[in-house]
């Protein structure tokens, strides 16, 4: 496949349209950090980033952050902290257990249900680490992708203003390029769109789990199979 072609084949991974009347009023959530797992009965600090149509930072709302595991549940609002459209709100779980997280962002129904988190009891062994491929997966909640993309079956229930990628696989150094600076990626250069993938500050360490998680299934874009 001549480089031209595979650019705009890749352009497609994680686009976000600028463009609110087209769309209507939505936002998406970006968590900060994602833990591998939390400590029960210690506070936990959850960030995040807030932007409407998926670029722009919201002030002024009132974010509410939930971790629910079984009967066992808390609840508290996040304070802006820092830049424009960034909240953190602080939990405690009281028991271990796998906790769902939902952030709602105050902004219509906007939000975020990121896969559950492990706690474990105070003093007791840390987890193994994740696989980067099941890391990637959830950081693709956390970081917001499931609100505009389809992969699977998650996403269904978002607004899907990015391709759908469901069994494909991209190379990972052209994918991890646009990840971390969009606006510089050869991949831009190929939109003709109105629409555009906001830079979120991915870590390295994030953006390697992402790729990981994104070619996890399906050939490779531009393999001689398809």
């Amino acid at each position: 496949m001549k480089k031209r072609t595979l650019y705009a084949a890749l352009f497609g991974i994680l686009l976000v349209p600028a463009l609110a009347f087209t769309f209507g009023g939505w936002a998406v959530i970006t968590v900060d950090d994602l833990p591998d797992y939390i400590v029960a009965g210690k506070a936990t600090d959850i960030g995040f980033v807030i932007r409407q149509h998926g670029v722009s930072p919201l002030s002024g709302i009132s974010p509410r952050v939930t971790m629910k595991a079984g009967d066992a549940e808390v609840s508290a609002m996040a304070r802006p902290v820092g830049d424009k459209g960034h909240y953190l709100a602080s939990l405690t779980v009281p028991r271990g257990g796998d906790y769902s997280v939902r952030i709602q962002s105050g902004f219509g129904s906007s939000e975020n249900t990121l896969l559950p988190v492990h706690a474990i009891a105070a003093g007791a062994q840390p987890p193994r680490p994740l696989a980067e491929p099941d890391r990637g997966h959830r950081l693709f909640f956390a970081k917001g992708c499931v609100t505009c993309h389809v992969r699977g079956s998650e996403g269904m229930d978002g607004i899907k203003a990015g391709p759908d990628l469901t069994g494909r696989r991209y190379p990972p150094d052209y994918v991890a390029k646009f990840l971390a600076d969009p606006d510089k990626s050869p991949l831009s250069k190929s939109n003709t769109t109105m629409a555009r993938m906001p830079k979120l500050d991915l870590k390295d360490h994030e953006i390697a789990s992402l790729v990981a998680f994104i070619n996890s299934e399906g050939p490779m874009v531009g393999d001689v199979r398809r």
